[in-house]
Protein backbone atom coordinates (compact mmCIF):
# COMPACT_ATOMS: atom_id res chain seq x y z
CA UNK A 1 0.00 0.00 0.00
CA UNK A 2 1.40 3.39 -1.02
CA UNK A 3 1.91 5.90 1.78
CA UNK A 4 -0.63 8.72 1.81
CA UNK A 5 0.61 12.22 1.13
CA UNK A 6 0.61 14.68 4.02
CA UNK A 7 -1.73 17.65 4.11
CA UNK A 8 -0.35 21.06 3.23
CA UNK A 9 0.16 23.12 6.41
CA UNK A 10 -0.22 26.89 6.13
CA UNK A 11 0.26 29.30 9.02
CA UNK A 12 -1.33 32.74 9.10
CA UNK A 13 -0.33 35.46 11.56
CA UNK A 14 -3.09 37.91 12.38
CA UNK A 15 -3.70 40.52 15.04
CA UNK A 16 -7.28 39.48 15.72
CA UNK A 17 -10.38 37.92 14.17
CA UNK A 18 -11.35 41.14 12.40
CA UNK A 19 -8.04 41.30 10.52
CA UNK A 20 -8.86 38.07 8.70
CA UNK A 21 -11.48 39.79 6.53
CA UNK A 22 -11.42 43.06 4.63
CA UNK A 23 -13.71 45.52 6.45
CA UNK A 24 -13.72 47.89 3.45
CA UNK A 25 -15.45 45.45 1.08
CA UNK A 26 -19.17 44.96 1.25
CA UNK A 27 -20.70 41.70 0.09
CA UNK A 28 -21.11 41.88 -3.69
CA UNK A 29 -22.86 39.13 -5.62
CA UNK A 30 -22.02 36.28 -5.82
CA UNK A 31 -20.34 36.81 -2.44
CA UNK A 32 -22.67 36.74 0.51
CA UNK A 33 -20.20 37.84 3.17
CA UNK A 34 -17.01 39.81 3.67
CA UNK A 35 -13.99 39.19 1.46
CA UNK A 36 -10.55 38.09 2.50
CA UNK A 37 -7.82 40.72 2.04
CA UNK A 38 -6.40 40.35 -1.48
CA UNK A 39 -2.88 39.64 -0.20
CA UNK A 40 -4.11 36.86 2.11
CA UNK A 41 -6.22 35.27 -0.63
CA UNK A 42 -3.29 35.40 -3.06
CA UNK A 43 -0.93 33.88 -0.47
CA UNK A 44 -3.31 31.04 0.34
CA UNK A 45 -4.12 30.24 -3.28
CA UNK A 46 -0.45 30.38 -4.33
CA UNK A 47 0.55 28.14 -1.41
CA UNK A 48 -1.99 25.51 -2.44
CA UNK A 49 -1.11 25.71 -6.13
CA UNK A 50 2.61 25.42 -5.36
CA UNK A 51 1.95 22.13 -3.50
CA UNK A 52 -0.87 20.86 -5.69
CA UNK A 53 -0.21 17.18 -4.91
CA UNK A 54 -1.13 17.69 -1.25
CA UNK A 55 -4.53 16.02 -0.77
CA UNK A 56 -5.82 18.59 1.73
CA UNK A 57 -4.98 21.82 3.49
CA UNK A 58 -4.55 22.50 7.22
CA UNK A 59 -4.52 26.16 8.19
CA UNK A 60 -3.32 27.45 11.53
CA UNK A 61 -4.46 30.97 12.32
CA UNK A 62 -2.24 32.46 15.00
CA UNK A 63 -3.91 35.42 16.71
CA UNK A 64 -1.72 37.83 18.65
CA UNK A 65 -4.31 40.16 20.23
CA UNK A 66 -7.35 37.94 20.66
CA UNK A 67 -8.64 35.65 23.37
CA UNK A 68 -10.12 32.22 22.58
CA UNK A 69 -13.70 32.60 21.39
CA UNK A 70 -15.32 29.43 19.97
CA UNK A 71 -18.28 31.36 18.51
CA UNK A 72 -15.94 33.71 16.64
CA UNK A 73 -13.81 30.78 15.47
CA UNK A 74 -16.87 29.03 14.02
CA UNK A 75 -17.98 32.25 12.32
CA UNK A 76 -14.55 32.62 10.70
CA UNK A 77 -14.62 28.98 9.55
CA UNK A 78 -18.09 29.42 8.03
CA UNK A 79 -17.16 32.70 6.27
CA UNK A 80 -13.92 31.15 5.05
CA UNK A 81 -15.70 28.15 3.50
CA UNK A 82 -18.43 30.28 1.98
CA UNK A 83 -15.93 32.73 0.50
CA UNK A 84 -13.82 30.05 -1.18
CA UNK A 85 -16.89 28.15 -2.40
CA UNK A 86 -18.12 31.34 -4.05
CA UNK A 87 -14.67 32.03 -5.53
CA UNK A 88 -14.65 28.43 -6.80
CA UNK A 89 -18.02 29.00 -8.48
CA UNK A 90 -16.58 32.09 -10.19
CA UNK A 91 -13.55 30.08 -11.34
CA UNK A 92 -15.87 27.40 -12.75
CA UNK A 93 -17.80 30.12 -14.59
CA UNK A 94 -14.52 31.52 -15.99
CA UNK A 95 -13.65 28.05 -17.25
CA UNK A 96 -17.05 27.63 -18.89
CA UNK A 97 -16.80 31.04 -20.59
CA UNK A 98 -13.27 30.22 -21.73
CA UNK A 99 -14.38 26.93 -23.30
CA UNK A 100 -17.42 28.51 -24.93
CA UNK A 101 -15.30 31.26 -26.47
CA UNK A 102 -12.55 28.84 -27.50
CA UNK A 103 -14.95 26.50 -29.34
CA UNK A 104 -16.85 29.47 -30.78
CA UNK A 105 -13.68 31.00 -32.16
CA UNK A 106 -12.62 27.62 -33.54
CA UNK A 107 -15.99 27.24 -35.31
CA UNK A 108 -15.56 30.74 -36.75
CA UNK A 109 -12.01 30.21 -37.96
CA UNK A 110 -12.41 26.64 -39.21
CA UNK A 111 -14.10 27.68 -42.49
CA UNK A 112 -11.31 30.23 -43.07
CA UNK A 113 -8.74 27.55 -42.37
CA UNK A 114 -10.49 25.17 -44.76
CA UNK A 115 -10.50 27.85 -47.50
CA UNK A 116 -6.80 28.50 -46.92
CA UNK A 117 -6.05 24.77 -47.20
CA UNK A 118 -8.11 24.42 -50.39
CA UNK A 119 -6.42 27.44 -51.97
CA UNK A 120 -2.99 26.17 -50.99
CA UNK A 121 -3.74 22.69 -52.33
CA UNK A 122 -5.20 24.14 -55.53
CA UNK A 123 -2.18 26.30 -56.14
CA UNK A 124 0.17 23.39 -55.58
CA UNK A 125 -1.77 20.98 -57.82
CA UNK A 126 -3.21 23.24 -60.51
CA UNK A 127 -1.16 26.42 -60.26
CA UNK A 128 1.51 27.41 -62.73
CA UNK A 129 5.01 26.13 -62.15
CA UNK A 130 7.14 28.60 -60.31
CA UNK A 131 10.24 29.69 -62.15
CA UNK A 132 13.18 27.52 -61.26
CA UNK A 133 16.23 28.86 -59.54
CA UNK A 134 16.51 31.41 -56.74
CA UNK A 135 13.30 33.24 -57.69
CA UNK A 136 11.27 30.02 -57.59
CA UNK A 137 12.73 29.10 -54.21
CA UNK A 138 11.98 32.59 -52.87
CA UNK A 139 8.35 32.52 -54.10
CA UNK A 140 7.79 29.00 -52.72
CA UNK A 141 9.31 29.93 -49.33
CA UNK A 142 7.30 33.16 -49.16
CA UNK A 143 4.06 31.32 -49.95
CA UNK A 144 4.88 28.66 -47.34
CA UNK A 145 5.61 31.27 -44.66
CA UNK A 146 2.42 33.21 -45.44
CA UNK A 147 0.33 30.04 -45.25
CA UNK A 148 1.91 28.94 -41.96
CA UNK A 149 1.35 32.43 -40.51
CA UNK A 150 -2.33 32.43 -41.50
CA UNK A 151 -2.88 28.96 -40.03
CA UNK A 152 -1.05 29.91 -36.82
CA UNK A 153 -3.07 33.09 -36.35
CA UNK A 154 -6.36 31.29 -37.01
CA UNK A 155 -5.64 28.48 -34.57
CA UNK A 156 -3.72 30.24 -31.80
CA UNK A 157 -6.63 31.70 -29.84
CA UNK A 158 -8.71 28.48 -29.75
CA UNK A 159 -5.64 26.43 -28.81
CA UNK A 160 -4.70 28.89 -26.07
CA UNK A 161 -8.22 28.98 -24.61
CA UNK A 162 -8.95 25.25 -24.86
CA UNK A 163 -5.56 23.96 -23.70
CA UNK A 164 -3.33 26.45 -21.91
CA UNK A 165 -5.82 28.80 -20.25
CA UNK A 166 -8.10 25.88 -19.35
CA UNK A 167 -5.25 24.17 -17.47
CA UNK A 168 -4.60 27.28 -15.37
CA UNK A 169 -8.30 27.84 -14.68
CA UNK A 170 -8.74 24.21 -13.59
CA UNK A 171 -5.71 24.52 -11.30
CA UNK A 172 -7.25 27.61 -9.70
CA UNK A 173 -10.64 25.91 -9.32
CA UNK A 174 -8.96 22.89 -7.70
CA UNK A 175 -6.99 25.10 -5.28
CA UNK A 176 -10.11 27.02 -4.28
CA UNK A 177 -11.98 23.76 -3.62
CA UNK A 178 -9.16 22.64 -1.29
CA UNK A 179 -9.26 25.97 0.52
CA UNK A 180 -13.05 25.74 0.92
CA UNK A 181 -12.59 22.33 2.55
CA UNK A 182 -9.53 23.31 4.59
CA UNK A 183 -9.23 22.41 8.24
CA UNK A 184 -8.83 25.62 10.24
CA UNK A 185 -7.50 25.75 13.78
CA UNK A 186 -6.69 28.72 15.94
CA UNK A 187 -3.80 29.41 18.26
CA UNK A 188 -3.32 32.38 20.54
CA UNK A 189 -0.33 34.40 21.74
CA UNK A 190 -1.36 34.07 25.36
CA UNK A 191 -3.07 30.69 25.18
CA UNK A 192 -2.54 28.63 28.33
CA UNK A 193 -0.08 25.74 28.10
CA UNK A 194 -1.70 22.37 27.45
Amino acid sequence: MAPSLPALSVRIESADFGSLFDPQTAAVYPHTGPSLPASLESYLESSVRAKRIAPSVDVEVHLRLAVPDPAQENLVRQRWRTYFQEEGALAALDLKVNQTEGWGFFRTTFPLLAVALILAGGLVVFGPDFPSGPLGTFVTTLFYLLFITVVWVLLWDPIEKLLFDAYLLRAREHALAKLAAASIRFSYESAPAR
